[in-house]
């Protein structure tokens, strides 16, 4: 049997290898801890050359109860100068630190405050990730605003669903009621010509929406 990958080997992997390999590594060091291994997570989140090592790194930051870490993904996740899906990431992200928390820090408040704004952004997927983590953190505050989005918009995250549908789940979280996964739209038997379809070369990464790595 052979040994499991160093840390050190792992954080090169998700710097300097391909996009797969980045992210079978975050995969890997999701499941590690440690203020130095924060710190360099957080520093490729920051300024890794690649998009996808910053989003893969996001991703390793994910799930541990660390308030360093979600300090990082916050900071990641209100840099309008950095990429849609690194940013999407940092918000799944803080969803997950802050899932079910006993009370509301002031950084999960930052955080929901953050996800109200992004309601309004142009760009589908960080009104899709803005709708799970309000869902998520049961954001009372979000309730009108998810309802207008529930009946209004028609974008579709690509390899997901409408953002719409999104609303609509997140609402349910925030009755307390659960939610069923949804097929992707670009899987749907196609029951109307003028349906708006997914982009089919685009398909979900190993993120954490609905289950653990």
């Amino acid at each position: 049997m052979s040994a499991a990958p160093t840390t050190a080997k792992l954080l090169a992997q998700l710097e300097r290898r391909n996009q797969l390999d980045a992210f079978e590594a975050a995969k890997l060091l999701s499941h590690r801890n440690g203020a130095k291994l924060i710190a360099n997570l957080a520093r490729v989140m920051r300024s890794g050359d690649q998009a996808y090592s910053r989003e893969a790194a996001a991703y390793a930051l994910s799930w541990g109860k660390d308030r360093k870490a979600a300090e990082a993904l916050l900071t990641c996740a209100t840099d309008s100068g950095e990429q849609d899906s690194v940013r999407a990431q940092a918000v799944e992200g803080l969803a997950n630190h802050f899932d079910l928390a006993p009370r509301k820090t002031k950084l999960q408040l930052k955080a929901e405050e953050l996800m109200l704004l992004m309601l309004d952004s142009p760009s589908a997927t960080l009104r899709f990730w803005a709708c799970f983590g309000l869902g998520s953190l049961r954001c009372q505050k979000a309730i009108p605003r998810l309802r207008k989005i529930a009946r209004e918009d028609t974008s579709v995250y690509p390899g997901w669903w409408y953002v719409s549908e999104e609303a609509e789940d997140a609402l349910e979280r925030i009755a307390g009621r659960t939610t069923e996964s949804r097929t992707p739209v670009h899987l749907r038997k196609a029951t109307n010509p003028g349906a708006v379809q997914a982009d089919k070369s685009k398909t979900p990464k190993p993120k954490s929406k609905r289950k653990e790595p």
